[in-house]
């Protein structure tokens, strides 16, 4: 008996009928339908896997129209890739939303546009689970006595806000790029990251774990992000403080607290001068960051510094590393290195290897693919941890 592979179900949402360049380079593995109508129905879009959301014609940008469609799509369980022409200005909007969607350019190669119609396959499954998960929770609620859906509605809360103090954009100057995965255990997550442009030519990032789980090590993480002084400024004048000092000062401030548990963290805390691609960056018990160069070769940049919260007069050394364009550095929460790793042997983790596999990857495919790794592994009972990973290259 021959097994048939199943094919994956793309619905086309386009003016007309798919492009020939497009239809080509996706091939025969696809089961593709046209939607024929102004709004899919509700039933195309739980039946697809990936929806095609075709280039309006002469890019007249109706943003009500496909803030709309991109509304359902979100309800469903299926993925949407956006293709706009360059220059068009749908991505400036859609650059600020979130969702189940994203954005590819209608004139890249025909190997960029497979790999983000992959990209989207791949991140389906996982959209498909949390949605089981949450219905499972609110039927918990349900017949649950007592005033669980009350605390659920309030820790669904806590989650939103704290996501709202997350970038809900990374910056883009000169060759310098930014990806950024953040999956909490829980509701709520231990880890925090950042980042921001500084000046002109300097863009900041972060990443801080604090030790323990839930709502208290949230809460210290909403600390952390008021407390980090990363420039002073005095009158029209101000100086952009070197990342060692920025973790001195961080770490006298939480031991100024004087806090009764979760009193401890880590943070890697870094600056890129986007002129010469000199990065600085400074460490406080944080995993070392991984730094892959063009031909995949990797180094782990080191600089010493102990847990931030413990002695008040710690103080934080920094280094200095030369960047070139291919250069990709990966820093990452303790989490990545259990969730993002095979089963261990011998104690040995797989991280490195998991990330150079992916090292050919643009940076936000290999966010897609990291998030995969980490729903099979939760999926198969794997101890659970906050993961927070934040990529930064240089473009060639």
């Amino acid at each position: 008996m021959v097994l048939v592979a199943e094919k994956h179900k793309l619905l086309w949402f386009g003016p007309g009928d798919m492009p020939e360049n497009i239809l080509a380079a996706i091939g025969g593995g696809w089961d593709i339908t046209a939607c024929d109508s102004p709004q899919p129905h509700p039933r195309q879009l739980d039946e697809a896997e990936v929806v095609l959301i075709g280039p309006p014609a002469g890019d007249p940008f109706d943003a009500r129209q496909l803030s709309a469609l991109l509304d359902r799509i979100d309800r469903s369980g299926a993925v949407a890739v956006v293709l706009l022409p360059a220059g068009s200005a749908g991505k400036n909007l859609l650059a600020h939303r979130r969702g189940q969607f994203i954005i590819a350019d209608a004139d890249a190669p025909p190997g960029e546009l497979v790999a983000r119609i992959e990209s989207a396959s791949a991140l389906q499954p996982t959209i498909k689970h949390l949605q089981t998960d949450i219905a499972a929770v609110r039927g918990f609620g349900v017949g649950a006595a007592g005033n669980f859906e009350e605390l659920d509605e309030e820790m669904r809360l806590a989650a939103k806000l704290q996501r709202d103090f997350l970038p809900r954009s990374l910056p883009e100057v000169g060759p310098v790029r930014f990806a950024t995965l953040f999956r909490p255990a829980g509701w709520v997550s231990g880890d925090i990251y950042d980042v921001f442009r500084l000046d002109e030519t300097h863009v900041g990032f972060y990443i801080a774990d604090v030790v323990g789980h839930g709502m208290p090590a949230a809460l210290l993480t909403m600390f952390i992000k008021k407390a980090l002084q990363t420039k002073q400024i005095n009158g029209s004048r101000y100086e952009i403080v070197p990342p060692g000092k920025v973790l001195t000062g961080l770490n006298a401030d939480i031991c100024e607290q004087n806090l009764s548990s979760c009193q401890f963290c880590t943070a890697v805390y870094g600056i890129i001068d986007t002129d010469n691609l000199l990065l600085r960056y400074a460490r406080g018990g944080h995993p070392s960051p991984l730094l892959f160069d063009a031909d995949g070769a990797v180094q782990r940049p080191d600089a010493v510094g102990a847990l931030l919260g413990v002695f008040p007069e710690e103080t934080f050394s920094q280094q200095e590393i030369n960047l070139h364009p291919g250069h990709r550095l990966i820093v990452f929460s303790d989490g990545a290195e259990e969730m993002l790793s095979d089963a261990p042997v011998s104690g040995v983790s797989t991280l490195v290897p998991t990330l150079q596999s992916l090292r050919r990857h643009q940076p936000d495919e290999m966010m897609l693919h990291l998030a995969r790794r980490i729903d099979e592994h939760r999926q198969a009972g794997r101890r659970d941890d906050d993961v927070t990973v934040l990529v930064m290259d240089i473009a060639d």
